[in-house]
């Protein structure tokens, strides 16, 4: 995950309906009616009350969602959703269908190196996609026991996950050092609470939450449903990626998945360093395409002979923080086109309609 303070970016930036069959949720859920339900919660009924949305189940649950401090948290989660997230993610599913879906298919699988839990981007970019595996330094967490947790508590790590949520639902990225302060302690703690939120906006029915180990490290498989799609499963792995921690057991069992697509998105350059050229080479060696800003692997690995690439957007430089990355090849690259069809939506670092850049790259 990114190791780098990017809390300075965000200073450089400046009632659910049903979808149509085969799409997410576009508007994003509502002001909501909190009636009273009884029973006890399923998975499915703690991705709604994180999410800020009205539970199905669940007696504890649902009182709590009766009181004024659970509202106002509500209301704000969905003032940045439809504001920012829902039509961002629109226009990122809107686009794929036309760019990404021509040039990759469907892919079974995809693996989202250095995205933390940031399923809500994987999902809009890949719709069609069954298998998203996301890898993050982060804890995984386990399904919070809200039900038995103190009202008090349980509002006060409401608090801490809507300021994690804050940057990705309104700048499209998690930023590391407010999930390290925000995902330790509390009734709340790992990012499986995070995932939950981002099913529970996007409309998912979520079926099921389970611990796994991947080759050792610790994860928690998510299966779910999209309005209008099939079964979907969300992978996350809290796990090393850099030369010594990708290797062994935790190297077969990524590659268990058979390679798939990569995406990479404000990944801190961390591929443009030699501590990170196993997991570069992996992927170079093992998948059917690669998705990715100027943030994932350098431009000059992409051999001509062995890949197909598209540039889109445009490129000129990184942001301040990443300017020792300015990669000269790929801006001579976006140079001889005269720049790339433009993208309608922030991406990575560069959260401003129009100023972002995607490569695609297809092995030949």
């Amino acid at each position: 995950m990114k190791r780098l303070l990017l809390c300075s970016l965000l200073l450089a930036a400046c009632g659910p309906s049903k979808p149509p069959a085969g799409t997410t949720q576009t508007l994003g859920p509502g002001p909501a009616d909190f009636k009273v339900v009884s029973g006890n919660a399923a998975p499915d009924d703690i991705a709604l009350f994180l999410a800020g949305q009205p539970v199905r189940h669940g007696a504890a649950l649902s009182q709590m969602q009766q009181s004024g401090n659970y509202q106002g948290y509500a209301g704000q989660m969905g003032l940045n959703w439809r504001v920012f997230a829902a039509k961002r993610t629109a226009r990122q599913r809107d686009w794929s269908d036309a760019n990404i879906r021509p040039l990759t298919g469907n892919p079974r699988v995809l693996l989202y190196p250095f995205g933390g839990p940031d399923l809500l981007h994987a999902a809009s970019l890949f719709p069609n996609t069954s298998t998203y595996v996301l890898f993050g330094l982060e804890p995984t967490g386990s399904v919070p026991a809200l039900e038995q947790a103190d009202p008090g508590a349980v509002y006060s790590s409401l608090r801490r996950l809507d300021d994690v949520m804050e940057s990705e639902v309104k700048h499209g990225y998690f930023i590391t050092e407010k999930m390290r302060s925000n995902l330790s302690g509390g009734v709340m703690p790992g990012v499986t609470p995070v995932l939950l939120a981002q099913l529970g906006l996007m409309g998912a029915t979520v079926n099921s939450v389970q611990s796994i180990s991947a080759g050792g490290r610790s994860g928690v498989d998510i299966r779910f449903k999209l309005p209008g799609s099939g079964s979907k499963r969300a992978i996350y792995v809290s796990g090393d990626l850099s030369n010594g921690g990708f290797s062994g057991s935790f190297r077969n069992w990524v590659g268990s998945f058979g390679g798939g697509v990569a995406y990479f998105k404000a990944a801190s350059y961390l591929m443009h360093d030699s501590s990170f050229s196993g997991i570069r080479d992996w992927v170079l060696g093992n998948c059917h395409a690669v998705v990715q800003d100027d943030s994932g692997i350098p431009y000059r690995y992409y051999d001509a002979s062995k890949w197909n690439v598209r540039l889109f957007g445009d490129y000129d430089r990184p942001i301040e923080l990443f300017t020792k990355f300015t990669q000269a090849d790929l801006r001579a690259a976006y140079d001889t086109i005269g720049g790339g069809p433009a993208l309608p939506f922030g991406s990575g670092y560069q959260v401003r309609d129009y100023q972002s850049n995607l490569l695609i790259a297809v092995r030949r």
